[in-house]
């Protein structure tokens, strides 16, 4: 694991330290280097430790800390140091690093293997809840949580944020930004939501990648005029899900064909592997107008797996709207493409339950520093992300089917206040001065 991670360092983010340390250091009369403290808050998260004193106790090892020198050759601060640091620092210098990472793979076009149809990068958006404050929360959090009110008056505070999630084909998912939902000002005539975030998010991901052939996966609550309108200023594609009872006069007008003969077209694709037989059923309807946009319906309209050995029969039915031009040839990449929008809830799945410790409220009074510490998560969830899917990683879960990868998180941890990493890192070394590369899967 440790040789994994420097080897991703090493390959595919050579300039990070390089660029925290180029951060703008709001303190003064410091003891650490910027680098040093954010470098430690990603070595926290990379290490899934539970919270700040998780990882102030392993500063407390001697082997740790000398072996955390001769990984990053930095000092290694205690985490109220960090925090803060991260009181004080914009959010935004954070998110400018690791666009500008995920902008310089590109450059490299490390990841233009996993693209759809060899030519977009398929972004799922989604928001999802990160902290429950009950009835009172801080003063520093009050007035941008979000308040929801009870049938019985009942108040509750909440913080949730809108994340955008590069998917590729092959499982990955590189977290590109965040937009907090959250009110600015303490007035307000509504509340922010998820709608507003994107809109904002819109303009920063156009910002930051302006040339990028982009995709937008989403689920049922972004098929409206206003996300159709945004994705066409842009010049994006998108696919998102079409629910029961959206948009009615499309509905109608898809009601209305499905009867009629060459109302809408089909075909069919059945599949085998080792347990299960797969029949699926695709239908769609081109060029729908709505609201000035051509935009097209794509059904599975009934996706059979039938279970060799118990004779189990399971359906499924999947519903899409898109803007990408729709025919026999790519109908079934398409649909596949729009369920790939399903690696989002994995991604934020790993961050809550998988070692991520999404919920960790790492400061529970700031709301800037909440901010930075997400920031940071996000940084070293796609750092750990190039680590698992390296093809050393992907072969040995292969070839170890009982072997997961919380257990060699946890080995990781072990090896680091247990054993000396000094030949370890003399013989990486040695290996990286061959100008090998790291292979992901």
């Amino acid at each position: 694991m440790l040789w994994q991670i420097k080897k991703v360092l090493h390959c595919h983010f050579p300039d990070l330290q390089a660029r925290l340390s180029s951060l703008k250091d709001p303190r003064k009369g410091t003891e650490y280097t910027i680098e040093e403290l954010v470098m430690a808050a990603i070595v926290l998260f990379i290490l899934n430790c539970d919270s700040r004193n998780d990882f102030n106790n392993k500063r407390k090892d001697k082997q740790f800390c000398w072996n955390y020198y001769r990984m990053f050759r930095l000092r290694l601060p205690h985490m109220d140091a960090v925090n803060d640091l991260f009181k004080k620092m914009e959010p935004d210098e954070l998110e400018k690093i690791r666009c500008r990472l995920i902008n310089a793979l590109i450059e490299k076009r490390v990841l233009h293997i996993f693209r759809f149809f060899g030519t977009y990068f398929y972004i799922a958006v989604d928001g999802t809840g990160v902290y429950n404050w009950g009835d009172k929360p801080p003063e520093g959090i009050h007035n941008h949580a979000l308040k929801k009110e009870s049938s019985k008056g009942k108040l509750s505070y909440s913080s949730q944020v809108l994340e955008a999630v590069l998917v590729c084909k092959n499982g990955l998912t590189v977290p590109l930004m965040s937009e907090w939902i959250a009110n600015d000002e303490p007035q307000y005539d509504k509340q922010d939501c998820e709608s507003k975030a994107f809109k904002r998010l819109a303009v920063r991901l156009h910002k930051y990648f302006p040339r990028l052939n982009i995709c937008i996966l989403a689920d049922g609550l972004y098929s409206n005029v206003s996300i159709m309108n945004i994705c066409q200023e842009y010049g994006w594609k998108f696919i998102t899900v079409f629910r029961d009872g959206n948009l009615p006069s499309v509905w109608e007008d898809v009601n209305s064909l499905l009867p009629l003969a060459g109302g809408a077209e089909s075909c069919q694709q059945q599949l085998c592997d080792s347990t299960h037989w797969i029949t699926r059923n695709y239908r769609w309807i081109k060029n729908i107008e709505y609201k000035k946009h051509c935009i097209h319906w794509i059904e599975c309209s009934q996706e059979t797996t039938h279970r060799k050995k118990t004779n189990e029969k399971v359906s499924n039915r999947f519903v899409f709207l898109t803007s990408m031009d729709v025919n026999v040839n790519n109908i079934v990449s398409i649909l596949t493409a729009g369920r790939a929008r399903w690696y989002i809830e994995d991604h934020f799945n790993t961050q809550k339950n998988r070692g991520g410790n999404l919920h960790h409220k790492f400061n529970r009074q700031n709301f800037m520093a909440i901010k930075n510490w997400h920031s940071t998560r996000q940084l070293t969830c796609m750092i750990k992300e190039f680590v698992k899917h390296t093809s050393e990683l992907q072969q040995l879960m292969k070839e170890d089917a009982k072997m997961t990868w919380k257990e060699l998180w946890k080995n990781l941890n072990s090896y680091l206040t247990m054993c000396m990493v000094k030949e370890l890192i003399v013989e990486f070394e040695h290996w990286s001065k061959s100008g090998r590369q790291a292979r992901l899967e």
